[in-house]
């Protein structure tokens, strides 16, 4: 558990984009290879996404590997894709790091639900 907690960086205030990439707008075959941008900082490089580009596989083998691994969760094209960030363990076991949200080129960080309720109960 420990080693989870200490992956979670608070990056909620900072957004990422690269112009460069963004003419025209990712579409979902190529929304993962823009949030793997070298600027981008919430992206992890030795994540088992770099591993399967290095070795030319596609992305149904991140199922048999372990480690770090980003999906793309949810898409509403052409403007919304959620990325999830999370740790394989097995084919079928994961433990979710975090999740991103990409509005038109633009990369958040989405809130969890400590950051949320902890934000209601200040401003209340």
């Amino acid at each position: 558990m420990s080693s989870v907690v200490n992956e979670k960086v608070n990056h909620l205030d900072i957004s990422w984009n690269d112009p460069a990439l963004l003419n025209p707008l990712p579409n979902k075959e190529q929304i993962l290879d823009y949030f793997s941008g070298r600027s981008n900082p919430f992206y992890d490089r030795t994540c088992n996404n770099e591993t399967i580009k290095m070795q030319r596989l596609s992305l149904a083998h991140l199922e048999n590997m372990v480690g770090v691994e980003y999906i793309l969760l949810h898409e509403q094209e052409p403007i919304l894709y959620v990325i999830r960030k999370q740790r394989r363990h097995s084919p079928n076991q994961v433990t979710i790091i975090a999740d991103y949200y990409v509005i038109a080129g633009t990369v958040y960080q989405a809130p969890d639900l400590a950051s949320v309720c902890n934000s209601r109960l200040v401003s209340s």
